[in-house]
């Protein structure tokens, strides 16, 4: 599976023409290094030197004398793994990249700073290379990457044209039945397994499953460890655990902290670093009056979907909760993608009516609804409806995103979409 296309090899190649400094952030094992290592060089056909402080002899040799090794570097794309490693890095990078800007541009070094833990390499960014770094985030595998990438989702049309056309629909008619077959099974896949590439590279349940609570172990072990804000791992995994069963919820971080027997103050940390090491969301509401956004309390969601099975075990959510959690995923590494990002939000009124999803951005509105069943009817699009009549000048269509097999016009300008459709490669 190392011969998917990432998505954002083109992103991070696009901020490389006009930064000197790309960061690109994600969770462990979600395919930085094979994106830098392999993919990016051959992208952009430039020789390359890749350091990683995993290496503890690279660390001590950094220590030592990091300018006179960067500076010695011949290459014009350096590659620096899992920089918050070292601290230490920063400074002295700084002071190179400064010395390199006065170069002319074709001669300039271009640098690849990658981490795993938010929380980490962001501080010392902010504090020593703010305004010379662009930054990225690389998600696991997404269901347009696994089914083979290549023209844009449907989801980019909508969001481009604000409107499903004729040749839409007519495209899906006109696809051959074996290339949806397989992307349904694609999807299946994904929807059970989740993205992380290690367990793409494996078969069998058992096997997927194994490495996925290796994973887990690995993270509360050595990740959340390296941080050094946890007292008690053992309490930490059992929050994790709590939140996680409530995926696609709205947050009370008072019932987490009841149920926890810890302060409230102890689970916003754990918040905090569940979502700095890229294991959950918080998603915010939408309002129109800015100032209920930052009050309101947000949903929380536990993107992936496989590696969620490793941390509820026994336990389970609710299929709506995991198609959710699924979807929000999804259109996370979607968004990414845009020219200009839409901000991602869900709506719900004080009076209960609630739309999953919205995408706000300078093409107005678009609000999804998500619905786990197999068919939808024109009942299922009455929220988007509603939400279209309140907001006409922002909002003018709407989706209902299932896992069937019809793009079907539900009501008057919303469509119920498949979700292997609207998300997949076709």
């Amino acid at each position: 599976m190392n011969s998917v296309k990432r998505s954002i090899l083109g992103i991070v190649a696009a901020k490389l023409h006009t930064e000197q400094v790309v960061a690109l952030t994600g969770a462990r094992q979600t395919g930085k290094t094979t994106l830098c290592e392999v993919q990016l060089p051959e992208h952009l056909n430039l020789p390359f030197t890749y350091i990683t402080f995993d290496d503890p002899d690279e660390r001590l040799r950094f220590q030592r004398s990091a300018v006179s090794i960067l500076e010695s570097i011949t290459t014009p794309l350096v590659i620096l793994d899992e920089v918050q490693k070292i601290p230490q890095l920063f400074d002295p990078l700084k002071l190179v990249v400064d010395r390199e800007r006065k170069k002319a541009v074709a001669d300039r070094k271009q640098f690849v700073l990658t981490g795993s833990s938010q929380l980490l390499m962001m501080k010392n960014i902010m504090e020593t290379l703010a305004g010379r770094v662009a930054l990225c985030q690389m998600y696991p595998f997404s269901l347009y990457e696994l089914s083979g990438g290549g023209e844009p989702p449907l989801l980019s049309r909508i969001w481009r044209d604000q409107n499903i056309t004729y040749q839409d629909i007519e495209r899906l008619n006109l696809t051959a039945p074996q290339r949806l077959r397989t992307l349904r099974t694609v999807r299946d896949e994904h929807q059970t397994w989740g993205g992380y590439p290690p367990v793409w590279q494996r078969t069998g349940d058992t096997t997927r499953l194994n490495w996925l609570k290796d994973y887990r172990k690995t993270y509360l072990e050595r990740d959340i460890a390296d941080v050094g804000q946890v007292a008690n791992i053992d309490t930490f995994a059992l929050a994790q655990k709590l939140l996680c069963s409530r995926t696609a919820n709205l947050l009370s971080i008072s019932d987490v902290s009841r149920d926890l027997g810890v302060a409230v103050n102890t689970v916003k940390r754990y918040l905090e670093l569940l979502t700095m090491s890229f294991q959950c969301i918080l998603l915010p509401p939408w309002y129109e009056n800015v100032s209920k956004r930052l009050i309101k309390s947000p949903k929380i969601f536990f993107p992936d979907v496989g590696l969620n099975r490793a941390v509820l075990g026994e336990l389970s959510v609710s299929r709506g909760a995991a198609y959710e959690s699924w979807i929000c995923a999804e259109l996370l590494k979607w968004k990414q993608l845009q020219p200009v990002q839409p901000d991602l939000y869900f709506y719900r009124t004080n009076a209960g009516m609630e739309v999953d999803f919205l995408l706000a951005g300078e093409r107005g509105i678009l609000p999804i609804e998500v619905k786990s069943s197999e068919r939808v009817t024109s009942s299922d699009g009455r929220s988007v409806v509603r939400f279209l009549t309140e907001h006409p000048k922002s909002a003018t269509i709407g989706l209902v995103v299932y896992p069937g097999d019809d793009v079907i016009e539900l009501r008057k300008n919303v469509w119920g979409v498949p979700d292997w459709y609207l998300l997949g490669a076709i």
